[in-house]
This record gives C-alpha cells, structure tokens and sequence, in this order.
C-alpha cells in the first residue's frame, strides 16, 4: 500500500445551476472513479487520508456537500436528500463522469443510497459507514435534544450559560457548537416537517440495491451507529458486513485497513455473488419485517 504521501490531493470548485461544490480529487480523470460523500458534521476532508491510500490506483472524489464546507446553495431551496442527490448528479455531468463506485458515511450514506435508486445504471457499488436515512424503534426521539440545542423558540441556548461547568454542561455546549456549524445536516436531519424527512428514508428502496453493497462498521461503534448499521443489513437484499479496528481519525476506523477491505471489494467481480474476502462475514438473514 503507497503512503499517503506518494499522492498529492488537488482541489476543484464549479458553479452549478443548484450552486456552486467544490471537491477534493486525486488520482487520475481516466481510471475508475470512487466518489466519497461525508458524514452529518464533516466535509470532504474527511476522506482526504483514504483518497490518499486509494488515489494511485483510482481516479478519487470527494465533494463537499451543499451548505458544507465550500459548497453553497445558489437559491434558498431547503436542504434535503434529493437536493444533494441532484447537486451531485450535476457535477458528475460536468466532471463527465459516466459510472462510479460510491463510498459513503452517515448523511453521506443516505445521499448515495438514494442516488443508486435514481441513477442505477451510473453506480458500480456501494460502500457505507454508520449509515443515516432509515429509521429504526430504539432510536426514536434520538433527536429531541438536538432540536432543543438549535431550534430559535428553545429557551435551552439561553440558559446554558448559566448552568455551569459540569461535565453534562460542557457535553451540551460542544454539542450545539457542532450543530451550529452544521446547519445544512440539522435542517436535512431534523428540522424539516416530518412527513418530508419520511417521505426521503430508504426503507423500501433498500431493498431495491442489488448492486454488491459494503456495510462497514468499527468494532468500537456507539450505540447509535451500531443500531442504523443494522437496520441497513436488514433491509438490503445481499449486503457484505465487515468490522474494522477503531481509530483516531475522522471515520473512526483504521483508515489503512478500510483502504485493503475497499480495494478487495472494488477488484472483485462486480456480481451480485460477491466474492469478499473471508474475513468479510455476510449479514444475517433477514427477518419478515422490522
């Protein structure tokens, strides 16, 4: 495997009729391109150590996301799922990129679990970590407290000045200092009527993914993402489940180990019997019904 330092990232930016992106690339524009999305709270940075790893064998793209980063909306349109679906579309248009394999992480899951369903014949696989866009029992009302920490009626800013510096205060804080800087994913996630947040999750569509699809999970998940990595397993018609070792990094894994473990998936045979390496266990079967 090259060390991150054998393959410099450039940097590209374009304007578009739903706004302007800007991306992270590496590699070159005529091998096969693996475009990463991120996370809730992250942006294209996110995937730069791994695109390092991946980009002297693979044409690398990781844009930020609209109202991450340095992307930004050109009208007021609210953000959703299907805008960055076709916000991502238009700049593969452009970039002239005709397939692609998707790798993705938590809201960034939920954008290319969609785009698979609106374009399938663009995406060659799938690969996701600590996948957002599905809804599960042990996990309603998971956004109450985020909704309290950034909505403008909540009395809760107000007073947390005031409360002061207990350990669960400072928790509070540093959580709604991330929401703020996140506006683009609180919308998306949470702050939208009900019925168009449901209207978006991919429940049914899941089942619809017969391309080879990769569910990644750190060994150290929290309970959150644990809960949405198994919800996605069992909905999706022939998932592949593989753990990897915990890490310091942005994507919480050894980024090394998920360079190896996407390498062996994106070499193999694109069939719906995919033949991922031993260590990669398939999901249980699943059950009737959630």
């Amino acid at each position: 495997m090259p060390l991150p330092t054998d393959s410099p990232i450039r940097t590209g930016r374009i304007k578009l009729p739903l706004g302007t992106l800007f991306w992270h690339e590496g590699g070159k524009p005529q091998g096969e391109t693996v475009v990463f999305l991120h996370g809730s709270w992250h942006d294209s940075t996110q995937w730069v150590p791994l695109m390092q790893r991946l980009a002297p064998r693979y044409h690398c793209l990781a844009p930020d996301l609209l109202g991450f980063g340095e992307s930004w909306r050109e009208q007021k349109t609210p953000y959703s799922v299907a805008l960055q679906v076709e916000a991502l579309h238009s700049l593969l248009n452009a970039l002239r990129i005709r397939r692609c394999r998707l790798v993705a992480h938590s809201l960034g899951a939920w954008v290319a679990g969609q785009y698979v369903l609106t374009y399938p014949n663009q995406v060659q696989s799938l690969a996701v970590i600590a996948p957002e866009g599905v809804r599960d029992r042990e996990l309603r009302g998971r956004w109450q407290r985020d909704r309290w920490l950034v909505a403008p009626w909540s009395p809760l800013p107000l007073v947390l000045p005031w409360l002061g510096k207990a350990p669960w205060v400072k928790a509070l804080r540093d959580r709604r200092r991330v929401l703020c800087q996140a506006p683009a994913a609180c919308q998306t996630l949470f702050q939208r009527r009900t019925a168009a947040i449901n209207g978006e999750l991919l429940h049914q569509g899941l089942g619809k993914l017969w391309l080879p699809t990769l569910v990644l999970e750190s060994a150290a998940a929290d309970p959150v993402s644990h809960q949405l990595t198994q919800a996605w397993l069992r909905l999706l018609p022939n998932p592949q489940h593989h753990q990897l070792a915990p890490a310091d990094s942005q994507l919480g894994i050894d980024e090394a180990a998920c360079a190896t473990v996407l390498e062996q998936m994106m070499a193999a045979e694109p069939t719906l019997q995919l033949p991922i390496p031993s260590t990669i266990q398939p999901a249980p079967p699943r059950p009737a019904a959630l």
